[in-house]
């Protein structure tokens, strides 16, 4: 697996007006759309957007090759590690090429079909993201488009985000200090089995049907 990160112009507007506003796990305005609404008038376009992601990068003093070179680096730290726990976790690699842009928006989505997705272009480390995202890239590798399409995308989405919490245990030193994967709300409780689950038995297939059966149950009440 490589990763390429980069900066593609079109790629951040794509984010900005398609997942500022909301998104599948949360509904909520990110703080870069409310900027954007604050200074640009409606209706919004491409061109407007772009202007103002200009400013944005202008007034924080944004250098883009800085930031992409020190996501680099820093990833490049933990990336063997990370692999080596992962591939251990879901029993399988990932040989392709991923894509990972920079964007101004402060939430950052991915597409698996297409192997790229998003980490924020502002200063803090993005290993914990990187480290988000590539998770879910191994989910579908060990459960994938057959798993999804016999339980149904909803299911999917819940089990594939809520198994993000195995990594504040199995990867909690790559994170940097006092960061850890939250996750989101209406994730908690079942991210709370499963951390109870992996202590029982560490193994992803007992906790995938685990979390589904925990599902099903939910939804029966």
């Amino acid at each position: 697996m490589k990763l390429n990160f980069t900066y593609n112009r079109e790629k951040d507007i794509w984010c900005i007006l398609n997942k500022g506003n909301s998104s599948n796990n949360y509904l909520k305005q990110t703080r870069t759309y409310i900027e954007l609404l604050k200074q640009v008038d409606m209706p919004l376009t491409e061109e407007k957007v772009s202007l103002f992601i200009d400013r944005y990068l202008q007034v924080d003093n944004i250098k883009i090759e800085q930031v992409i070179n020190k996501n680099i680096k820093e990833f490049l730290l933990i990336q063997n590690k990370f692999i080596t726990i992962t591939e251990k976790v879901f029993s399988h690699s990932i040989d392709n090429d991923i894509s990972v842009f920079l964007t101004i928006n402060n939430r950052c989505p991915y597409n698996i079909e297409e192997n790229w997705f998003f980490i924020s272009i502002n200063g803090k480390n993005q290993n914990p993201t990187i480290m988000h995202e590539l998770w879910h890239f191994y989910t579908w590798k060990k459960f994938g488009k057959a798993e999804q399409e016999k339980i149904g995308k909803e299911k999917y989405n819940t089990i594939k985000e809520a198994l993000s919490v195995l990594l504040n245990v199995e990867c909690s030193h790559l994170f940097p200090i006092d960061i850890s994967d939250t996750g989101y709300p209406q994730h908690k409780k079942l991210r709370e089995n499963i951390l109870k689950w992996w202590k029982e038995k560490q193994d992803i297939d007992y906790i995938w049907k685990k979390s589904l059966d925990f599902i099903e149950i939910k939804n029966q009440l």
